[in-house]
């Protein structure tokens, strides 16, 4: 007999009959009443335990023979008479009620006068609370039947008639578990969308939870959670908006900041380029100066240094000493007047190409004596240098500019001049 496979028809609790009066045999029934109850949130917990004062009630065709109520282990015990046909009826308030059909005809008449106390254990009844939209009709039928059975010499049950019976029970345990599992999964995503939150969804999955199974109270209990959502939703896109607008604002500096070091950038590049080229320009320039400056400087020392060393005198034609009796003051050697050298030194620098030439002294070379000029530039030379020598720095500039006009560039006024316009400065 497959009594493990009662288990799941719901326990009840122990229930103690009054022995019938009658004379014949009775069968003994035994049993428990279990009570099954869900806590659905998110999950389902199933929890399962002895109930009692769960309702016991034996009849026959619509009468009842006995009625009493399982103790407080869920517990009870049943005495069914012989010879008939008895339904047992296992029931609790707010739970489908449980039939077992007891059929105690059929036992041979040797065996009931032989001291014949036959008995039999059900497996047990669950009994839970219906729920919306599962249909329990099977649960109107028997779902056991007890029968004798001539092999054992007792009763046991017809199991053609239990698997029929636990067919219908598997059919509701599965449409209630469906009914169960969609219940908490609609909460578990009723629970995301208020985590978010988005207030909507959380209140549109919460009341399609509260339809499937009403009276379970976690639905509504998170649904009053809703309306508190609705201000943190609005804090939250405050919030997003104005990180939205502080990221935008940072993008618009970095890109200006980014903008800014790449001008700075090229204002220095540009700079340091004008710089370098400038730096190149004085450099050359520097250099060109001092190349020039290093030219004249060398041109004025070879002038200096040619002004500096004295010219040879121009040979003089000897000429015939002429006979005096005055007796002239001899000058001595080398001791001729600065004057008078500068005008026999120009003498011989200025000698006319149009004189004769005269022979002098075995010399190849012809010499010529000056005629055009010279003695406006003695005069002019001599005059300038009697300031000079009385420090009348005016009138010898002047002199000296006159010399100048007579003999362009001539190396020995311009040096004289020099020293006059010093001594002016001073």
């Amino acid at each position: 007999m497959k009594k493990n496979a009662l288990l799941i028809l719901l326990l009840c609790v122990g229930i103690s009959f009054a022995q019938t009066t009658t004379k014949t045999w009775a069968v003994k029934i035994s049993s428990n009443v279990e009570l099954r109850t869900w806590k659905l949130t998110y999950k389902s917990e199933k929890t399962e335990k002895a109930l009692g004062g769960a309702s016991i009630v034996l009849s026959k065709g619509g009468s009842i023979i006995s009625q009493g109520t399982s103790n407080g282990s869920g517990d009870f015990q049943v005495m069914v008479p012989g010879n008939g046909v008895y339904i047992l009826t296992v029931s609790y308030p707010g739970c489908n009620p449980k039939k077992f059909e007891i059929v105690t005809t059929g036992v041979p008449e040797e065996i009931q006068n032989n001291n014949f106390y036959p008995s039999f254990s059900i497996g047990g009844f669950v009994m839970a609370k219906p729920f919306p939209g599962i249909d329990y009709a099977g649960l109107n039928e028997p779902l056991v039947k007890v029968v004798y059975s001539p092999k054992i010499k007792n009763f046991d049950d017809d199991a053609e008639y239990t698997d029929y019976g636990l067919n219908i029970v598997s059919k509701i345990w599965n449409a209630e578990q469906t009914l169960i599992d969609k219940f908490c999964g609609t909460n578990k995503k009723g629970d995301a969308a208020l985590a978010i939150p988005d207030c909507p969804l959380a209140k549109r999955l919460y009341n399609e939870a509260i339809a499937l199974i009403p009276g379970e109270p976690y639905p509504v209990e998170q649904l009053a959670k809703v309306p508190d959502c609705d201000k943190i939703e609005e804090e939250k896109k405050k919030g997003e908006e104005a990180a939205k607008k502080a990221a935008e604002e940072k993008a618009l500096a970095d890109k200006a900041a980014k903008e800014k070091a790449a001008a700075d950038k090229a204002e220095a590049d540009k700079l340091a380029k004008e710089k370098a080229a400038a730096d190149k320009e004085a450099k050359a320039k520097a250099a060109s100066e001092k190349a020039e400056a290093d030219k004249l400087a060398k041109q004025k020392a070879g002038e200096e240094k040619a002004a500096a060393k004295p010219k040879p005198e121009p040979k003089q034609e000897k000429k015939p000493e002429k006979k005096t009796t005055e007796k002239v003051a001899e000058t001595p050697k080398n001791k001729m007047p600065d004057a008078e050298k500068e005008i026999k030194k120009h003498e011989y620098e200025t000698k006319s190409s149009d004189d004769e030439p005269v022979i002098g002294n075995g010399d190849s070379k012809y010499s010529k004596k000056q005629v055009l000029g010279a003695n406006v530039y003695k005069d002019a030379l001599t005059k300038a240098e009697g300031y000079f020598k009385m420090k009348r720095w005016a009138e010898a500039k002047t002199a000296y500019e006159e010399v100048l006009k007579i003999k362009a560039g001539d190396a020995y006024a311009t040096s004289k001049l020099d020293e006059v316009n010093k001594m002016l400065v001073k």
